[in-house]
């Protein structure tokens, strides 16, 4: 019974992942209205070789910022801006 039992586990975990239907759908930024682009520029001074988690990003904050029950979007950025996107 026991030498059963990973295989169990890997016949249940296989058959699970195989779902026709996404969780996500891609949409597009000019139906979302989100144009966000933390574009990263690198010079001599700015690099991978000296900065090594340049390339990591900044981060994404999603909550009700404005407390009008609507998610909104806050993106941080290395080199640009940050902005937050009223939901």
């Amino acid at each position: 019974m026991k030498q059963n039992i990973p295989f169990f586990l890997f016949a249940v975990l296989a058959f699970a992942s195989c779902r026709d239907r996404s969780l996500f759908k891609k949409l597009s930024n000019s139906s979302t209205g989100v144009h966000f682009n933390n574009k990263i520029v690198e010079t001599d001074a700015i690099n991978p070789l000296n900065e090594i988690n340049i390339y990591n990003g900044g981060g994404v904050g999603a909550g009700d910022f404005n407390n009008d029950g609507l998610i909104d979007l806050y993106f941080t950025g290395n080199m640009v801006a940050n902005q937050l996107y009223i939901n």
